[in-house]
């Protein structure tokens, strides 16, 4: 679901969107309100980047610009970006399945003709013969070395187009696997690169794998408290801490709702705590400033549940000993970090 907000949350940002994009000079249409709509909520990270790159020029947008920013971050619409790419490649694959099949007939049609040749050799042939039979040989033999020329550049043309679709397709499967609103990675994708993870040769004989289970404190009351929107801010900005607390192959991904995990290949148990409390201490410090005044909220948490892996574990037995890690945490208090082995 594109816009996963509630009936609240989304008149907030409606209202909001509706204030910030009045001093422009860009007509009050759905498109405009469309990209304005996109870049309070804070779920499409591409338009939001290019929107504060010309803020911050204290440009007042016209509707050039935003035509220009809804045509490419806000209108891609998945279901028809996969047909357009299904569609692509039946095109290329019945273009070199033809390239295949012509070359092929033109082999076969050269093979014979040298063979006609050689035939016509083994009778006594005089010199006229013989010299329109080398200009018939070398006729033919210019012909199919330009068939072969055209059908090279035929090849070369589907090699890039392989190449484009290749990186729209990652593209795509990008955005399949990434959770809107944080940037980071969803179940789906979290769970994917994590399996990748298990199963690399190259980790065999590590230091073993641990799992963090974030889950923001109280996070019911701050959205009762000041807003939905608010409260998708704090999850944007606890993702972002995420992020930059983690490094190398460590993964990162939000599994629903305000739980996050990250996964620490190569790590022990020891290794593990040590980020989940730079963490947990760069969360409680940090501040969220409200996007409708000047006010800041602070005093957000997290508690943390940590769970290692033990020899041949799948992910979801991790998963599921980190989660009762983090019950425990909650329980206790709030704030926190459990370890559960």
């Amino acid at each position: 679901m594109k816009y996963p907000h509630e009936r609240n949350a989304s008149a907030e940002i409606a209202r909001i969107a509706l204030q910030k994009l009045s001093p422009h000079p860009a007509s009050l249409n759905p498109m405009s309100f469309a990209v304005w709509y996109e870049y309070i909520s804070g779920i499409n990270q591409a338009l939001s980047t290019a929107m504060d790159e010309l803020l911050r020029s204290h440009l007042k947008l016209n509707d050039e610009q935003i035509e220009q920013l809804y045509s490419e971050h806000v209108s891609e619409c998945g279901s028809r970006v996969q047909l357009t790419l299904r569609e692509d490649l039946k095109q290329l694959l019945g273009k070199l399945n033809q390239l295949t099949a012509d070359a092929d007939q033109q082999t076969t049609q050269y093979g014979n003709t040298l063979h006609d040749f050689g035939e016509r050799l083994k009778d006594d042939v005089s010199v006229a013969e013989l010299d329109l039979l080398v200009k018939d040989i070398s006729k033919d033999t210019d012909k199919m070395h330009s068939s072969m020329q055209q059908m090279h550049e035929e090849l070369e043309a589907s090699h890039r187009e392989v190449e484009r679709l290749n990186k729209e397709m990652e593209i795509l499967k990008g955005a399949a696997l990434t959770d809107p609103l944080t940037g980071v990675l969803n179940r789906r994708g979290f769970e994917a690169q994590s399996e990748a993870i298990f199963t690399d040769p190259a980790f065999e004989n590590s230091k073993g794998h641990c799992l963090l289970m974030l889950d923001v404190d109280h996070f019911k009351h701050i959205n009762d408290s000041y807003g939905h929107l608010l409260g998708d801010k704090v999850l944007a900005a606890i993702a972002h801490t995420l992020r930059i607390k983690i490094q190398g192959q460590d993964i990162v991904g939000r599994l629903g709702g305000e739980e996050f995990a990250i996964l620490l290949p190569n790590t022990r148990v020891d290794g593990a705590f040590a980020v989940a409390e730079h963490i947990r201490q760069a969360i409680e410090r940090g501040k969220i400033r409200r996007l409708d005044s000047h006010e800041s909220i602070e005093g957000i948490t997290i508690s943390i549940g940590i769970s290692a892996r033990k020899k041949g574990e799948e992910l979801q037995d991790l998963i599921a000993r980190a989660d009762k890690a983090l019950y425990t945490s909650k329980k206790e208090g709030r704030n926190r970090i459990t370890i559960l082995e």
